[in-house]
């Protein structure tokens, strides 16, 4: 069902994101036990790539690009922010919340899938809100996240997504990139942020300028 405009007869509703984020990481916690399974099995080879792909589903119409949300399913990414000068009216500052865990009825779900070890035997995820009836990659591209703790990481800029996301250690920190798919010929500039390594102190920071990710202490612009 898709979403009804105010003008014929909608209203205004909270985006269902939160129950998004229970069905993505849901998934991926079912298909990455598969992969385990299958690998303790020998179906899948110790030196293969191992890529869970997952969709939105009926969320596909509630969810958007510029913070994707498999983004905040693997990484404690939390809800967008904008603080405003109350006297001059201007943002002085925004980006998103530190969220750990996606609260729920009984035990929160943890969403830091990729910062932790259990998960390295996963390479990383297809994303992608195509469904029937919406199958153009111009609005709804094929996102790919790579996971910087796999033990068979799949190589960077491969060349079939449309964006891809990258996150490499800095010391104490991670630099997560939004890579272009298309900048296969040429390594874009990295344009980061730093992200702490433990998932329990931990914010995110984004600019649609800058087209910047990641996850730091303290949240600017």
């Amino acid at each position: 069902m898709r979403p009804v405009p105010i003008n014929e007869g909608g209203g205004l509703i909270a985006a269902p994101v939160r129950q998004a984020q229970l069905r993505t990481t849901s998934a991926y916690w079912t298909k990455s036990r598969a992969i385990a399974r299958y690998l303790g099995e020998g179906v899948i080879a110790a030196d293969n790539v191992r890529i869970i792909a997952i969709s939105a589903s009926r969320f596909g119409p509630y969810v958007g690009e510029d913070s994707p949300l498999i983004i905040s399913s693997l990484y404690p990414i939390g809800d967008a922010y904008v603080a405003i000068d109350r006297e001059t009216g201007e943002i002085v500052d925004q980006g998103f919340h530190a969220a750990p865990d996606i609260e729920r009825d009984g035990d929160p779900i943890p969403r830091t899938a990729f910062l932790d070890e259990r998960f390295a035997d996963i390479s990383g995820v297809v994303w992608s809100r195509i469904g029937l009836g919406n199958i153009s990659r111009r609005v709804r591209p094929l996102t790919y996240v790579h996971n910087p703790l796999a033990h068979r990481p799949l190589p960077e800029l491969w060349g079939v997504w449309d964006r891809e996301f990258v996150a490499t250690r800095d010391g104490e920190n991670w630099q997560v990139t939004d890579m272009p798919a298309s900048a296969i010929a040429t390594r874009p500039r990295a344009r980061t942020c730093p992200m702490r390594s433990s998932p329990t102190i931990c914010g995110a920071s984004t600019s649609r300028a800058s087209s910047n990710w990641g996850m730091a202490d303290t949240v600017t612009r």
